[in-house]
């Protein structure tokens, strides 16, 4: 239903089968479906997930910077960051406030209390945002952890060699005679 059928509905029938009320319809219609996307749109910049033209609002309201080269995704991702931080972090949601800026979720936070540290490790794919990733990090950890951020492959590897070392112990000089080996222990280790 276009918008004149729309307005149309609102008249009394007699109404509509007037000349000048349908050449008023057709010359306003266009201006009321004109003001009802201005209000969508205007909408729409209310809520971080949805706002073009308004994150430059957004991140003067959180105090976010914007990079040159930031994509609209991107600024979004920094502000849902900054407004999603709520204290205390568990390792849960410093995982999943990071994988919202990877393609491929891979990020593992693994914790190592008597060290007072943990480990992020991300595959090497994925770090395209590496300065967004660690501003989140610097913002989520609590203050008293330090962190590792080690980017590696999550791929198998098969080794397909044969490894074969020998711990051979000799006889001192001392130790030699007529009759027995040069060697006092010959231990020999095949890793497949």
């Amino acid at each position: 239903m276009n918008k004149i059928e729309e307005m149309e509905n609102y008249l009394p029938p007699f109404l509509t089968k007037v000349r000048e009320m349908s050449e008023i319809l057709q010359a306003e219609a266009p201006e009321f479906e004109h003001q009802n996307n201005d209000i969508f749109d205007l909408t729409d910049q209310l809520f971080i997930t949805t706002a073009t033209w308004g994150l430059d609002r957004w991140e003067a309201l959180l105090n976010v910077t914007k990079e040159p080269g930031d994509s609209t995704e991107i600024r979004r991702l920094k502000l849902i960051s900054k407004t999603s931080n709520i204290p205390p972090a568990t390792y849960q949601a410093i995982e999943q406030a990071l994988n919202r800026f990877i393609k491929n979720p891979s990020a593992q936070v693994r914790l190592l209390p008597k060290e007072y540290r943990f480990d992020v490790d991300i595959n090497i794919d994925d770090l395209q945002n590496v300065r967004e990733l660690i501003e989140t990090l610097e913002n989520m950890k609590p203050a008293h952890l330090a962190y590792t951020f080690r980017p590696g492959f999550n791929e198998q590897l098969k080794i397909k060699d044969t490894v074969v070392m020998n711990h051979r112990r000799y006889r001192k000089i001392k130790e030699l005679r007529v009759g027995y080996s040069v060697t006092l222990d010959n231990n020999e280790v095949v890793l497949t």
